[in-house]
């Protein structure tokens, strides 16, 4: 019974209540995914997106020899949406990206500014994930994707980051004159961090660059 005077506020109708819990727990799943894997800093549904391209992103590290595994890194603002990207590498008779051989980003794939995404190679058969970080590199506090294709240390190869229709957005060689035979444990990497040159650099998956 209503007490007078007294308006009770009306309830919401039990469809309406299902999709709002429904989008709140896909927010939630979206943000603890992205903490526990990607964000680096930090996820935060206040931060801008900003769309994927050279002038924010960037193949931050390359390990070929051994265990095989790629960095990204976001280097600009906001927060990238990497959903439906993919990463692929190089058709040896075209020389052009191999599309059907991309790794794709599963929806939920965000990367905060400053924040690295792990991503190892060679791993055939496998679903892209996310891996949390037990199925990733050991002693490495970072989870993981995991791509089918692998870098080629003897000759070269170029890396792809592809748009969600395919096209090329940045490429990077993995140079063949600093590839590092696998007993070194060295890795091809960006000094600084995002925008330098490649070098050899000692391993650093999901943190900062380091020079040999």
């Amino acid at each position: 019974m209503q007490d007078r005077g007294r308006i009770d506020p009306p309830v919401p109708a039990p469809a309406l209540r299902r999709r709002r819990w429904s989008s709140l727990a896909r927010r939630l799943a979206q943000v603890a995914s992205c903490s526990a894997l990607f964000c680096g800093t930090a996820c935060s549904s206040d931060d801008e997106s900003a769309t994927p391209s050279p002038d924010n992103l960037a193949v931050n590290e390359i390990s070929a020899a051994g265990s095989e595994w790629l960095e990204l890194y976001h280097w600009g603002g906001g927060e990238l949406d990497l959903a439906r990207y993919g990463l692929t590498d190089t058709d040896e008779d075209t020389g052009l990206p191999r599309t059907d051989k991309a790794l794709r980003f599963p929806a939920g794939t965000i990367l905060a500014s400053g924040g690295f995404l792990l991503v190892l190679m060679g791993k055939k058969d496998a679903t892209p994930g996310p891996y949390t970080k037990d199925a990733c590199l050991p002693g490495v506090d970072s989870g993981c994707l995991y791509a089918t294709f692998s870098i080629s240390e003897a000759r070269g190869e170029a890396v792809h980051l592809i748009a969600p229709g395919n096209e090329a957005l940045l490429d990077v060689n993995f140079p063949a004159n600093l590839a590092a035979p696998a007993e070194s444990n060295s890795t091809v990497c960006r000094l600084p961090d995002g925008t330098g040159e490649l070098a050899t650099c000692v391993p650093s998956p999901a943190a900062s660059n380091r020079a040999e």
